[in-house]
């Protein structure tokens, strides 16, 4: 059962949220038929709750406040149109109503705030405490979800892998704090080269990798280029003797394995050190083009 929840969960975490608009907006007329249908001596309001939550965890608050809306106004409206029945006061639909409302309203603050404080801690959870960036579960995930995007809506994408050279000598000289002041610097300046859409991680050790959504070829060069540039300078400004060895893979369509296009930027990168290192090479997937070679800067 856990299982088959999980696939759930996982299914609508990659809904857009108008995607998720649509299928609590689908419930609610399922709802509102079976509410219509069973008539009023049976209560079916409850069962609002369903596309509620869902609008307002995998959607927005105010998605799940608006369907809480919706929701009080249909269920008053076949209680008092579709299917009438007498009241002792003509005031209690109102005061049903609005109790119904109420509960729908704190039940979207309260899964919101239950919301927010879950993503705190899976971002903490995700976070690499020593650089600031994604670490290697919660790089894999993040990216995986972007390729798998990618991947249904034909758009390009690109994955980086960088590793640090020489990054031994540092340790190995100067001692662990200061090979930790190196990663931290590394990290820092990733996480000022990508945007919120894009998604930075240490991979482990001094390897790192970065994933673009929305980037071409023409696009990645220049983003990994000045990317390159700023890291040397960092590195030459602490006198720390250490380069980066990058492989950059551009995917008209990625692969359906997200594992396979990790393994093709991570080859990429090895050809960078088997060539001297401290370089930075592009390749185009699928390599229908022209020789990588021409990509190498």
């Amino acid at each position: 059962m856990k299982k088959y929840f999980r696939n759930i969960d996982k299914v609508l975490n990659q809904r857009s949220p108008n995607e998720i608009r649509e299928i609590a907006l689908l419930l609610v007329v399922i709802i509102s038929i079976a509410d219509y249908i069973v008539g009023y001596e049976i209560s079916t309001s409850l069962f609002f709750l369903i596309p509620i939550a869902l609008a307002t965890w995998y959607g927005t608050y105010r998605q799940g406040v608006f369907f809480a809306l919706l929701s009080a106004v249909i269920w008053y409206t076949i209680d008092t149109v579709f299917t009438p029945h007498p009241y002792v006061h003509p005031l209690i639909p109102f005061w049903n109503t609005s109790v119904r409302l109420g509960l729908f309203l704190i039940s979207t603050q309260f899964l919101t705030l239950l919301k927010s404080q879950s993503n705190i801690e899976k971002n903490l959870s995700r976070t690499d405490s020593l650089t600031g960036v994604m670490n290697a579960r919660g790089f894999a995930e993040t990216a995986e979800k972007m390729f798998e995007l990618a991947s249904r809506h034909g758009r390009p994408t690109c994955l980086a892998y960088i590793d640090l050279d020489d990054f031994k000598q540092v340790n190995d000289r100067r001692g662990h704090s200061e090979g930790n002041k190196v990663l931290q610097t590394v990290g820092e300046i990733l996480l000022k080269s990508v945007r919120r859409t894009e998604v930075a991680g240490r991979l482990g050790g001094d390897e790192f990798a970065i994933a673009l959504p929305e980037t071409n070829e023409s696009g990645a060069q220049a983003v990994f280029n000045k990317l390159r540039i700023n890291l040397a300078q960092a590195m030459q400004e602490n006198n720390w003797p250490v380069g980066f060895s990058i492989g950059v893979i551009s995917f008209d369509l990625p692969p359906a394995n997200f594992d396979e296009a990790v393994r093709l930027a991570d080859a990429l990168m090895y050809q960078v050190k088997k060539n001297g290192k401290n370089n930075i090479f592009f390749e185009h997937y699928p390599p229908d083009r022209k020789d990588p070679a021409a990509s190498r800067i």
